[in-house]
Protein backbone atom coordinates (compact mmCIF):
# COMPACT_ATOMS: atom_id res chain seq x y z
CA UNK A 1 0.00 0.00 0.00
CA UNK A 2 1.95 2.92 -1.52
CA UNK A 3 -0.85 6.35 -1.29
CA UNK A 4 -2.92 6.08 1.23
CA UNK A 5 -1.59 8.25 3.92
CA UNK A 6 -2.24 10.83 6.50
CA UNK A 7 -4.03 12.74 3.37
CA UNK A 8 -6.54 10.33 3.03
CA UNK A 9 -7.88 11.18 6.85
CA UNK A 10 -6.57 14.95 6.93
CA UNK A 11 -9.58 15.10 4.24
CA UNK A 12 -12.65 13.53 6.02
CA UNK A 13 -11.62 15.24 9.39
CA UNK A 14 -11.85 18.28 7.31
CA UNK A 15 -14.62 18.05 5.48
CA UNK A 16 -16.33 15.99 8.97
CA UNK A 17 -15.33 19.93 10.11
CA UNK A 18 -17.59 21.70 7.90
CA UNK A 19 -21.14 22.56 7.37
CA UNK A 20 -23.28 23.54 5.02
CA UNK A 21 -24.30 22.46 1.29
CA UNK A 22 -21.13 22.54 -0.20
CA UNK A 23 -19.66 19.78 2.10
CA UNK A 24 -22.85 17.53 1.75
CA UNK A 25 -22.32 18.27 -2.11
CA UNK A 26 -18.53 16.80 -1.99
CA UNK A 27 -19.62 13.58 -0.88
CA UNK A 28 -21.76 10.49 -2.89
CA UNK A 29 -24.76 9.62 -0.83
CA UNK A 30 -24.53 6.15 1.20
CA UNK A 31 -25.29 3.04 -0.23
CA UNK A 32 -28.18 1.75 0.69
CA UNK A 33 -26.85 -1.30 -0.74
CA UNK A 34 -23.65 -3.43 -2.40
CA UNK A 35 -26.04 -2.76 -5.77
CA UNK A 36 -26.03 1.03 -4.99
CA UNK A 37 -21.60 0.93 -4.79
CA UNK A 38 -20.96 1.81 -8.78
CA UNK A 39 -17.65 2.31 -10.64
CA UNK A 40 -19.34 6.24 -10.78
CA UNK A 41 -19.85 6.35 -6.95
CA UNK A 42 -16.49 4.65 -6.44
CA UNK A 43 -15.23 7.58 -8.65
CA UNK A 44 -16.89 10.03 -6.53
CA UNK A 45 -16.25 8.51 -2.47
CA UNK A 46 -12.01 8.07 -4.01
CA UNK A 47 -12.35 12.27 -5.05
CA UNK A 48 -13.89 13.00 -1.54
CA UNK A 49 -10.90 10.53 0.09
CA UNK A 50 -8.20 12.69 -1.16
CA UNK A 51 -7.51 11.03 -4.62
CA UNK A 52 -9.12 13.31 -7.23
CA UNK A 53 -5.53 12.97 -9.61
CA UNK A 54 -7.00 8.89 -10.25
CA UNK A 55 -8.84 8.36 -13.71
CA UNK A 56 -12.39 7.62 -13.89
CA UNK A 57 -12.84 4.11 -12.43
CA UNK A 58 -14.56 2.54 -15.62
CA UNK A 59 -16.02 -0.97 -14.14
CA UNK A 60 -16.51 -2.51 -10.84
CA UNK A 61 -16.99 -5.95 -10.23
CA UNK A 62 -18.78 -6.58 -6.36
CA UNK A 63 -17.82 -9.37 -4.34
CA UNK A 64 -19.82 -9.95 -0.59
CA UNK A 65 -17.72 -11.69 1.77
CA UNK A 66 -19.60 -10.73 4.93
CA UNK A 67 -23.57 -10.48 5.35
CA UNK A 68 -26.33 -12.10 6.73
CA UNK A 69 -27.32 -13.27 10.86
CA UNK A 70 -23.38 -13.71 12.27
CA UNK A 71 -22.28 -10.09 10.84
CA UNK A 72 -23.54 -6.66 11.80
CA UNK A 73 -22.62 -5.37 8.77
CA UNK A 74 -22.13 -6.36 4.75
CA UNK A 75 -18.47 -6.39 3.81
CA UNK A 76 -18.02 -6.26 -0.33
CA UNK A 77 -14.85 -6.54 -1.98
CA UNK A 78 -14.74 -4.59 -4.97
CA UNK A 79 -12.02 -4.78 -7.96
CA UNK A 80 -11.59 -1.59 -10.06
CA UNK A 81 -10.87 -1.29 -13.44
CA UNK A 82 -9.87 2.84 -14.65
CA UNK A 83 -9.88 4.49 -17.79
CA UNK A 84 -6.74 5.56 -19.73
CA UNK A 85 -4.22 7.95 -18.14
CA UNK A 86 -5.92 11.30 -18.25
CA UNK A 87 -2.71 12.12 -20.38
CA UNK A 88 -0.01 10.88 -22.36
CA UNK A 89 3.23 9.21 -20.16
CA UNK A 90 0.33 10.16 -16.77
CA UNK A 91 -0.48 7.20 -14.65
CA UNK A 92 -2.19 5.71 -11.79
CA UNK A 93 0.08 6.17 -9.10
CA UNK A 94 -0.65 3.14 -6.94
CA UNK A 95 -4.35 3.25 -7.77
CA UNK A 96 -6.10 0.22 -5.56
CA UNK A 97 -7.00 -2.86 -7.99
CA UNK A 98 -9.14 -3.55 -4.98
CA UNK A 99 -11.13 -1.90 -2.02
CA UNK A 100 -13.06 -2.83 0.77
CA UNK A 101 -16.86 -1.30 1.48
CA UNK A 102 -18.78 -1.53 4.96
CA UNK A 103 -21.73 -1.23 4.76
CA UNK A 104 -25.41 -2.02 7.60
CA UNK A 105 -26.28 -5.28 8.02
CA UNK A 106 -29.19 -5.80 5.33
CA UNK A 107 -31.21 -7.26 8.46
CA UNK A 108 -33.49 -4.74 11.10
CA UNK A 109 -32.53 -6.84 14.17
CA UNK A 110 -28.45 -6.75 13.29
CA UNK A 111 -29.07 -2.78 12.27
CA UNK A 112 -30.87 -1.90 15.57
CA UNK A 113 -28.55 -3.64 17.65
CA UNK A 114 -25.70 -1.92 15.96
CA UNK A 115 -27.54 1.39 16.35
CA UNK A 116 -28.38 0.73 19.94
CA UNK A 117 -24.59 -0.07 20.91
CA UNK A 118 -23.10 2.49 18.74
CA UNK A 119 -20.98 -0.12 17.00
CA UNK A 120 -20.79 2.21 13.51
CA UNK A 121 -20.49 5.03 15.45
CA UNK A 122 -17.76 3.83 17.15
CA UNK A 123 -16.02 2.23 14.40
CA UNK A 124 -16.13 5.59 12.26
CA UNK A 125 -14.79 7.59 15.28
CA UNK A 126 -11.78 5.02 15.31
CA UNK A 127 -11.08 5.94 11.86
CA UNK A 128 -12.03 9.55 12.16
CA UNK A 129 -9.81 10.47 15.09
CA UNK A 130 -6.98 7.32 15.75
CA UNK A 131 -6.21 5.42 13.06
CA UNK A 132 -3.72 8.14 11.84
CA UNK A 133 -1.75 8.09 15.10
CA UNK A 134 -2.17 5.13 16.56
CA UNK A 135 1.00 2.89 16.92
CA UNK A 136 -0.89 -0.29 15.56
CA UNK A 137 -1.50 -0.86 11.68
CA UNK A 138 -5.47 -0.86 10.52
CA UNK A 139 -6.74 -0.84 6.93
CA UNK A 140 -5.96 2.83 5.54
CA UNK A 141 -9.55 4.36 5.51
CA UNK A 142 -10.12 5.91 1.73
CA UNK A 143 -13.28 7.13 2.21
CA UNK A 144 -15.75 7.49 5.07
CA UNK A 145 -19.08 8.63 5.91
CA UNK A 146 -21.81 8.65 8.84
CA UNK A 147 -25.15 9.71 9.66
CA UNK A 148 -26.07 10.26 13.10
CA UNK A 149 -29.50 10.45 12.93
CA UNK A 150 -30.38 7.17 11.09
CA UNK A 151 -26.94 5.30 11.82
CA UNK A 152 -26.45 4.85 8.23
CA UNK A 153 -22.03 5.17 7.05
CA UNK A 154 -20.30 3.72 4.80
CA UNK A 155 -16.25 2.88 4.88
CA UNK A 156 -13.89 2.43 1.70
CA UNK A 157 -11.09 0.83 3.22
CA UNK A 158 -7.66 -1.05 1.87
CA UNK A 159 -7.54 -4.36 1.10
CA UNK A 160 -5.19 -6.49 2.75
CA UNK A 161 -5.79 -9.51 0.85
CA UNK A 162 -2.07 -10.02 0.03
CA UNK A 163 -1.40 -10.43 4.36
CA UNK A 164 -1.64 -13.87 6.14
CA UNK A 165 -4.90 -14.98 8.35
CA UNK A 166 -4.56 -18.21 10.52
CA UNK A 167 -7.52 -20.09 11.14
CA UNK A 168 -9.31 -20.22 14.55
CA UNK A 169 -9.10 -23.44 14.75
CA UNK A 170 -5.46 -23.78 14.20
CA UNK A 171 -4.62 -21.53 17.24
CA UNK A 172 -1.96 -18.90 16.88
CA UNK A 173 1.33 -20.17 16.38
CA UNK A 174 3.91 -19.11 19.58
CA UNK A 175 5.79 -16.86 17.45
CA UNK A 176 2.19 -15.44 15.67
CA UNK A 177 0.96 -14.55 19.36
CA UNK A 178 4.19 -13.06 20.30
CA UNK A 179 3.58 -10.83 17.67
CA UNK A 180 -0.17 -10.30 18.12
CA UNK A 181 0.98 -9.04 21.95
CA UNK A 182 3.76 -6.77 21.19
CA UNK A 183 1.07 -4.94 18.72
CA UNK A 184 -1.23 -4.78 20.96
CA UNK A 185 0.92 -3.72 24.42
CA UNK A 186 1.82 -0.50 21.52
CA UNK A 187 -1.56 0.23 21.66
CA UNK A 188 -2.04 -0.05 25.16
CA UNK A 189 0.97 1.43 25.95
CA UNK A 190 -0.11 4.71 23.68
CA UNK A 191 -3.10 5.31 25.76
CA UNK A 192 -2.71 3.94 28.98
CA UNK A 193 -4.45 5.67 31.85
CA UNK A 194 -5.33 8.88 29.11
CA UNK A 195 -8.95 8.71 28.69
CA UNK A 196 -9.91 11.23 30.26
CA UNK A 197 -8.04 13.35 26.73
CA UNK A 198 -9.56 14.14 23.81
CA UNK A 199 -10.35 12.35 21.55
CA UNK A 200 -10.46 9.03 23.77
CA UNK A 201 -12.90 11.21 26.05
CA UNK A 202 -15.57 10.95 23.45
CA UNK A 203 -14.91 6.84 23.03
CA UNK A 204 -17.53 4.73 25.03
CA UNK A 205 -16.63 3.50 28.78
CA UNK A 206 -17.01 -0.08 29.28
CA UNK A 207 -17.31 0.75 32.65
CA UNK A 208 -20.05 2.30 33.19
CA UNK A 209 -22.71 1.49 36.07
CA UNK A 210 -25.43 1.35 33.53
CA UNK A 211 -23.04 -1.03 31.27
CA UNK A 212 -22.13 -3.18 34.35
CA UNK A 213 -25.68 -4.40 35.36
CA UNK A 214 -26.59 -4.68 31.66
CA UNK A 215 -23.48 -6.77 31.46
CA UNK A 216 -24.75 -9.11 34.54
CA UNK A 217 -28.30 -9.28 33.40
CA UNK A 218 -27.46 -10.21 29.65
CA UNK A 219 -25.17 -13.38 31.55
CA UNK A 220 -28.22 -14.24 33.64
CA UNK A 221 -30.65 -14.69 30.92
CA UNK A 222 -28.11 -16.65 28.57
CA UNK A 223 -26.62 -19.10 31.18
CA UNK A 224 -29.27 -21.08 31.56
CA UNK A 225 -29.26 -21.34 27.48
CA UNK A 226 -25.62 -22.11 27.80
CA UNK A 227 -25.67 -24.86 30.36
CA UNK A 228 -28.77 -26.75 28.43
CA UNK A 229 -27.02 -26.74 25.03
CA UNK A 230 -23.46 -26.98 26.29
CA UNK A 231 -23.76 -28.47 29.52
CA UNK A 232 -21.58 -31.61 28.56
CA UNK A 233 -18.37 -29.04 28.35
CA UNK A 234 -18.64 -28.02 32.08
CA UNK A 235 -17.17 -29.69 34.97
CA UNK A 236 -19.38 -29.81 38.24
CA UNK A 237 -16.86 -27.44 39.59
CA UNK A 238 -17.14 -25.05 36.29
CA UNK A 239 -20.90 -25.81 36.66
CA UNK A 240 -20.79 -23.95 40.44
CA UNK A 241 -18.94 -21.15 39.31
CA UNK A 242 -20.51 -20.07 36.26
CA UNK A 243 -24.00 -19.78 38.44
CA UNK A 244 -21.89 -18.02 41.41
CA UNK A 245 -20.47 -15.93 39.02
CA UNK A 246 -23.68 -14.61 37.81
CA UNK A 247 -24.41 -12.49 40.39
CA UNK A 248 -20.75 -11.07 41.14
CA UNK A 249 -19.83 -9.89 37.45
CA UNK A 250 -21.16 -6.05 39.08
CA UNK A 251 -18.59 -6.25 41.60
CA UNK A 252 -15.84 -7.90 39.31
CA UNK A 253 -16.15 -5.17 36.93
CA UNK A 254 -16.01 -2.24 39.90
CA UNK A 255 -13.31 -4.23 41.00
CA UNK A 256 -11.40 -4.28 37.32
CA UNK A 257 -12.29 -0.54 37.30
CA UNK A 258 -10.04 0.16 39.73
CA UNK A 259 -7.18 -0.25 37.83
CA UNK A 260 -5.73 0.77 34.49
CA UNK A 261 -7.54 1.90 31.95
CA UNK A 262 -6.74 2.66 27.69
CA UNK A 263 -7.93 1.71 24.82
CA UNK A 264 -9.10 -1.73 24.07
CA UNK A 265 -9.79 -2.97 20.47
CA UNK A 266 -12.38 -4.95 22.41
CA UNK A 267 -12.52 -8.06 19.83
CA UNK A 268 -8.87 -9.28 19.46
CA UNK A 269 -8.98 -12.69 18.18
CA UNK A 270 -7.56 -14.49 14.84
CA UNK A 271 -10.61 -13.59 12.74
CA UNK A 272 -9.22 -9.99 12.80
CA UNK A 273 -6.08 -9.85 12.71
CA UNK A 274 -3.96 -10.30 9.65
CA UNK A 275 -0.22 -11.20 9.71
CA UNK A 276 2.79 -9.44 7.33
CA UNK A 277 3.25 -12.27 4.38
CA UNK A 278 6.97 -11.26 4.49
CA UNK A 279 7.15 -12.76 8.03
CA UNK A 280 8.11 -9.06 9.82
CA UNK A 281 6.99 -8.35 12.99
CA UNK A 282 3.96 -6.12 11.73
CA UNK A 283 0.09 -6.95 11.82
CA UNK A 284 -2.70 -5.22 10.87
CA UNK A 285 -6.44 -5.48 12.84
CA UNK A 286 -9.77 -4.85 11.46
CA UNK A 287 -12.89 -4.33 12.87
CA UNK A 288 -13.11 -1.98 15.38
CA UNK A 289 -16.53 -1.52 16.06
CA UNK A 290 -16.42 -2.47 19.60
CA UNK A 291 -13.74 -0.51 20.49
CA UNK A 292 -13.71 1.32 23.75
CA UNK A 293 -11.91 1.89 26.86
CA UNK A 294 -11.15 -1.22 29.20
CA UNK A 295 -8.97 -2.54 31.12
CA UNK A 296 -5.71 -3.51 28.84
CA UNK A 297 -5.47 -7.38 29.91
CA UNK A 298 -8.98 -7.50 28.14
CA UNK A 299 -7.53 -7.53 24.83
CA UNK A 300 -4.58 -10.04 26.00
CA UNK A 301 -6.68 -12.44 27.73
CA UNK A 302 -9.54 -12.29 24.99
CA UNK A 303 -6.86 -13.40 22.54
CA UNK A 304 -4.60 -15.80 24.81
CA UNK A 305 -7.58 -17.69 25.58
CA UNK A 306 -9.68 -18.14 22.62
CA UNK A 307 -7.25 -17.92 20.01
CA UNK A 308 -4.44 -19.99 20.81
CA UNK A 309 -4.58 -24.29 21.49
CA UNK A 310 -4.74 -24.66 25.04
CA UNK A 311 -1.00 -26.18 24.81
CA UNK A 312 0.73 -22.95 23.74
CA UNK A 313 -1.04 -20.89 25.82
CA UNK A 314 0.14 -23.05 28.57
CA UNK A 315 3.76 -22.92 27.46
CA UNK A 316 4.16 -19.80 26.63
CA UNK A 317 1.42 -17.15 28.64
CA UNK A 318 4.28 -15.77 31.27
CA UNK A 319 6.84 -15.06 28.22
CA UNK A 320 4.49 -12.84 26.39
CA UNK A 321 2.93 -11.43 29.68
CA UNK A 322 6.47 -10.62 30.81
CA UNK A 323 6.86 -8.81 27.31
CA UNK A 324 4.11 -7.41 27.25
CA UNK A 325 4.84 -5.98 30.85
CA UNK A 326 8.23 -4.71 29.20
CA UNK A 327 7.36 -2.30 26.30
CA UNK A 328 4.78 -1.11 27.75
CA UNK A 329 7.13 -0.05 30.58
CA UNK A 330 9.77 1.04 28.04
CA UNK A 331 6.37 3.22 26.03
CA UNK A 332 6.33 5.63 29.77
CA UNK A 333 4.01 3.29 31.89
CA UNK A 334 5.07 3.33 35.36
CA UNK A 335 4.26 1.05 38.33
CA UNK A 336 2.58 -1.69 36.23
CA UNK A 337 4.57 -5.00 37.55
CA UNK A 338 4.40 -7.91 36.48
CA UNK A 339 2.57 -9.44 39.44
CA UNK A 340 0.20 -7.06 38.73
CA UNK A 341 -0.28 -8.12 35.09
CA UNK A 342 -0.61 -11.27 36.06
CA UNK A 343 -3.64 -10.52 38.29
CA UNK A 344 -5.32 -9.19 35.48
CA UNK A 345 -5.20 -11.60 33.02
CA UNK A 346 -6.91 -14.04 35.62
CA UNK A 347 -9.64 -11.56 36.50
CA UNK A 348 -9.86 -11.30 32.75
CA UNK A 349 -9.65 -15.05 31.71
CA UNK A 350 -12.63 -15.17 33.83
CA UNK A 351 -14.47 -12.66 32.34
CA UNK A 352 -13.84 -14.95 28.90
CA UNK A 353 -16.53 -16.73 30.61
CA UNK A 354 -18.77 -14.19 30.66
CA UNK A 355 -17.82 -13.59 26.65
CA UNK A 356 -18.28 -17.32 25.88
CA UNK A 357 -22.14 -17.30 27.56
CA UNK A 358 -23.21 -14.46 26.06
CA UNK A 359 -22.46 -16.31 22.32
CA UNK A 360 -23.72 -19.82 23.51
CA UNK A 361 -26.67 -18.34 24.92
CA UNK A 362 -27.60 -15.85 22.69
CA UNK A 363 -25.82 -16.48 19.37
CA UNK A 364 -28.24 -18.57 16.28
CA UNK A 365 -26.24 -21.68 15.66
CA UNK A 366 -27.38 -24.03 13.20
CA UNK A 367 -24.56 -22.98 10.93
CA UNK A 368 -22.47 -26.01 11.75
CA UNK A 369 -19.11 -23.61 11.44
CA UNK A 370 -19.77 -21.25 13.63
CA UNK A 371 -21.51 -23.75 16.14
CA UNK A 372 -18.05 -25.46 15.68
CA UNK A 373 -15.64 -22.19 16.59
CA UNK A 374 -17.88 -21.41 19.54
CA UNK A 375 -18.01 -25.01 21.03
CA UNK A 376 -13.94 -24.73 20.26
CA UNK A 377 -14.00 -21.42 22.30
CA UNK A 378 -15.62 -22.27 25.39
CA UNK A 379 -13.21 -25.49 25.56
CA UNK A 380 -10.49 -23.21 25.43
CA UNK A 381 -12.14 -20.79 27.86
CA UNK A 382 -13.67 -23.17 30.37
CA UNK A 383 -9.48 -25.08 30.57
CA UNK A 384 -7.80 -21.80 31.12
CA UNK A 385 -10.48 -20.80 33.45
CA UNK A 386 -9.47 -23.93 35.62
CA UNK A 387 -5.79 -23.75 34.75
CA UNK A 388 -5.35 -20.47 36.63
CA UNK A 389 -7.83 -21.26 39.32
CA UNK A 390 -10.56 -18.52 37.70
CA UNK A 391 -12.59 -19.28 41.07
CA UNK A 392 -10.51 -17.36 43.05
CA UNK A 393 -11.24 -14.42 41.43
CA UNK A 394 -14.74 -14.01 41.98
CA UNK A 395 -15.39 -11.47 44.36
CA UNK A 396 -16.68 -12.38 47.77
CA UNK A 397 -20.43 -10.76 48.54
CA UNK A 398 -21.06 -7.32 48.09
CA UNK A 399 -21.76 -5.14 51.37
CA UNK A 400 -25.19 -5.54 53.08
CA UNK A 401 -27.64 -2.89 51.83
CA UNK A 402 -25.17 -1.96 48.87
CA UNK A 403 -26.47 -1.50 45.63
CA UNK A 404 -24.33 -4.64 44.53
CA UNK A 405 -25.56 -6.81 47.55
CA UNK A 406 -29.16 -5.77 45.75
CA UNK A 407 -28.45 -6.79 42.49
CA UNK A 408 -26.76 -10.03 43.36
CA UNK A 409 -29.88 -10.66 45.20
CA UNK A 410 -31.70 -9.63 42.21
CA UNK A 411 -29.55 -11.97 40.20
CA UNK A 412 -29.59 -15.17 41.96
CA UNK A 413 -33.77 -14.61 42.50
CA UNK A 414 -33.96 -14.32 38.61
CA UNK A 415 -31.61 -16.74 37.72
CA UNK A 416 -34.12 -19.58 40.04
CA UNK A 417 -36.71 -18.34 37.49
CA UNK A 418 -34.90 -18.72 34.55
CA UNK A 419 -33.51 -22.15 35.38
CA UNK A 420 -36.81 -23.87 36.72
Amino acid sequence: MCWVDALTIRVWLARAAIEGESAAMSRPPIPRDPEEVTAQWMQQALTAGGRPDLSPVSEIAREEIGSGAGFMGTIVRCRLWYDEAKAPGEQNRCAPATVIVKLPSPLAKNRRLGKRLGLHRRECDFYRLIALQAPVRSPALLYGDYEAGSDRFVLVLEDLGGWQTVSHFDGASAEQTRRAIRAIARLHGAYWNRTDQPPLNRFTDSFSTRRRMLIQLVYLSNLAPTLERFGGYFSDDMRRLAEIYASRIDSQIVRIAAGPKTLSHGDFRLDNIFFAADGGDEIALIDWQVNGLRSPLFDVAFFLVGSVTTEVRRRIEREVLEEYTEIIGEMGVKGFTFEACWQLYREHSLANLLVMVLACGGLALEEERRRQVVELGLQRVLTAVEDLDGGECVPGPAPLFSRGRALAAFSRGAYGVVKA
